[in-house]
């Protein structure tokens, strides 16, 4: 499978919000190839409004370990 083709397959599968925030950033790279080149700032991705509550509904939630999740087992 060329890169192209892996593309178009992520792009088929990816939500309305996905795609959303990756036009908005293609775009915004467009207008800023005359300012030249310009690294990557990847929170201006996590942070332009993509909602990964939907597709990772425990994403963010504390973990709690329980106090003797490795004491050994009793035997009974």
């Amino acid at each position: 499978m060329t890169l192209r083709e892996e593309l178009i397959s992520e792009i088929e599968q990816a939500s309305d919000d996905v795609l959303e925030v990756l036009l908005s950033f293609l775009r915004q790279r467009r207008l800023s190839k005359s300012e030249g080149f310009r690294a990557i700032d990847f929170t201006e991705i996590s942070t332009a409004g993509l909602t990964v509550q939907k597709h990772y509904p425990l994403r963010g939630m504390p973990l709690v370990i329980a106090d003797d999740f490795d004491e050994p087992m009793q035997v009974t």
